[in-house]
């Protein structure tokens, strides 16, 4: 057969027996520690290796049963393919035999069974006892009709029984894909002498190979694979459902903690919040209030975290709900990942559950009712709805095509697929192509048409402005450049509207005049025209023609618009034909003197100072003249 890439995971109470058993299937005695050995119990994960009859090889995890180490138990069984149960004969089931039990049904273990150990140690009556006693623990799971082995490992009895039914499970095993990022949880990191910094983990998907570029998320490290070994045997790549043993350049053993995550650079996001449907477990011993800090086990990390339950009521023993969890530290969370919550308070786990979003925005309560469609969507998991959804509760910001893959951990080629099905169908599309930014159809149609209600509004209160800025659009929408462009031509190429230099108006919009404009137009030009330099005082505009302020400024901004009056600053106006015969002045004067001063200035345009400085300053503007001390000089002829 060929062989698969399979994990065993250990689960039991302290002292049932886990380590022993290991150690008389393998060989290896997992207890590397000198305090282990010292007072005979498991504190850190073990790792050993198993050739079965059938000859597949199975990578084991040997956790801690001791309470105080539960952490390093959840660390070490994320990625299990299979579970091996202990229940010690003499004792039966005790707290941690639950406790780990739990957090293999949390973890979406599916496969496994049950080792009955030390049998030796008692009679077949309390044998049948404890035997009773654990189908009771494991009725309604997945364990429920697992082989229960009665085993000693100290007389060897049991032992072929339990090889049989190991290569049985271990043929059921789906092998892991190797598509995906690469992602190696780490669970230990050491020193070789004379090779530097070692990490070991379960390599959860995706493969690595000799002198790839790695970078160690979420601290952002950076270094490259010096050698690899799997199941003590050098290799030259790993893949997913290895446990693998990862020499790295560089990095000193201190520089990485458990918890991170060694991934190929540029493949993972760090998120901060997620959105999971979770499960209280019936043996919790007290509900799960609506917001709670709890500490989240994803992967080999032990975070803090606070847990929203975002329907807002407390959570009995037992129930299920979508929530919201909010992580004080950023970490490597992918879609479809398990996470495991205990209580530091009470000291046990309490519940866990499987991520439906990695990047969701901070919902509130009142948008629940809203958002339970979209959760359900991602619980039945097909693809389209996943990213689909995704890219909608990313709102306005959308999400980019490497941050779907990074979140969703899809191969390239799948990915590529399912996005464009939904480009085609315009359930979602593509604003910007060159960083391949993707939104929601339905909202891009919606902010369209949003923009073009507003330009219509415009227009009703604005009848005599040709158009609206474009600028200012964008900016009451608060939209992203990009974003905005690609929903102003969609609008332009529909003929939804027109851009006019940097003015945007509906295409049947014509300035509405009154019924006096062009008189009024007229009038004013004809003020300006008889002003010449001396510019009319524009406050009193209103009252020499005997009209609106508003009407004034319309027109006026029209005229200028027109380029039939240049505006020199706020309320000043002058013809262009007044200004060219000012420029010649200026410009004649300065061909034959250096310098211009404002007297000189004053003295060839006859007028006050209230005339000539911001006449001289809009020279100055234009490019005309430039200030020396405090004089002009000639820039143009």
């Amino acid at each position: 057969m060929a062989e698969k890439h399979i994990i065993l995971g250990t689960a039991g109470h302290v002292d049932h027996g886990k380590t022993t058993l290991v150690k008389a299937l393998t060989g290896t005695d997992t207890d590397r520690l000198a305090e282990e050995k010292k007072r005979g119990i498991t504190i850190e994960l073990g790792f050993a290796h198993l050739m079965l009859p059938n000859g597949q090889r199975l990578g084991i995890i040997d956790v801690p049963g001791h309470e105080r180490f539960i952490k390093n138990m959840v660390a070490g069984v994320g990625g299990i393919d299979m579970v091996m149960l202990l229940v010690a004969a003499d004792e039966g089931v005790m707290p941690q035999t639950r406790e780990h039990f739990d957090v293999c049904r949390l973890l979406g273990v599916e496969r496994g069974l049950i080792v009955i150990s030390k049998c030796d140690m008692v009679d077949d009556d309390l044998l049948e006892l404890v035997s009773e006693e654990v189908a009771e623990l494991v009725a309604g799971s997945f364990l429920e009709e697992a082989p229960v082995i009665p085993v000693s490992a100290a007389t060897g009895s049991g032992m072929d029984n339990l090889l049989g039914a190991l290569g049985e499970i271990a043929e059921t095993v789906v092998e892991k894909p190797d598509s995906g990022a690469f992602r190696l949880p780490v669970d230990r990191a050491f020193v070789i002498k004379g090779f530097g910094t070692v990490v070991t983990g379960t390599v959860l998907s995706g493969a690595l190979a000799l002198g790839d570029a790695v970078e160690v998320a979420p601290s952002g490290l950076k270094s490259r694979v010096r050698s690899l070994q799997a199941y003590g045997e050098e290799r030259e790549q790993v893949v997913g459902g290895e446990r693998a043993a990862i020499n790295l350049q560089g990095l000193e053993k201190s520089e990485i903690e458990r918890g991170e995550v060694l991934v190929r650079p540029d493949t993972v996001i760090p998120t901060s919040m997620i959105d999971i449907f979770y499960t209280h477990l019936s043996s919790a011993t007290s509900p799960l209030p609506p917001r709670s800090k709890m500490l989240i086990h994803s992967g080999s990390a032990a975070l803090m975290g606070t847990v929203v339950v975002l329907d807002g009521r407390e959570l009995i023993p037992g129930a299920q709900a979508y929530v919201q969890v909010r992580l004080e530290k950023p970490s490597v969370i992918v879609f479809n990942d398990r996470v495991v919550m205990r209580s530091f308070a009470r000291r046990e786990t309490v519940g866990g559950g499987i991520v439906l979003n990695p990047c969701p925005a901070k919902h509130r309560l009142k948008e629940y009712a809203t958002l339970l469609p979209d959760f359900k969507l991602l619980r039945a998991g097909k693809p389209g709805d996943i990213v689909a959804i995704l890219v909608k509760q990313a709102g306005i910001d959308g999400l980019r095509l490497d941050e779907l893959k990074a979140y969703l951990n899809f191969s390239a080629k799948a990915l590529a697929k399912v996005v464009d099905d939904l480009l085609a169908r315009r359930v979602i599309v593509r604003f910007d192509n060159e960083r391949h930014f993707l939104i929601a159809g339905e909202l891009f149609d919606d902010l369209a048409a949003r923009i073009v209600a507003m330009v219509l509004d415009y227009h009703q209160r604005e009848p005599m402005r040709e158009g609206m800025i474009k600028e200012e659009i964008r900016s009451r929408f608060n939209l992203a450049p990009a974003l905005f462009n690609a929903l102003l031509q969609r609008l332009i190429k529909t003929s939804k509207l027109v851009l006019d230099k940097d003015l945007v108006r509906d295409p049947d919009h014509r300035v509405r005049l009154a019924v006096d404009a062009d008189k009024l137009k007229a009038d004013l030009l004809k003020i300006y025209d008889q002003a010449g330099l001396s510019f009319p005082d524009y406050n009193f505009l209103a009252a020499k023609l005997a009209a609106e302020d508003d009407d004034i400024k319309q027109i006026i901004t029209i005229l200028v618009k027109d380029e039939k009056l240049l505006k020199v600053r706020d309320g000043i106006f002058i013809t262009p034909r007044h200004y060219e015969k000012m420029r010649s002045i200026v410009v004649d004067f300065l061909k034959e003197n250096e310098t211009m001063t404002t007297q000189e200035f004053k003295a060839k345009i006859g007028l006050s100072r209230k005339y000539i400085i911001p006449l001289f300053e809009y020279l100055d503007q234009r490019k005309v003249t430039a200030r020396k001390g405090e004089a002009r000089i000639l820039l143009q002829g």
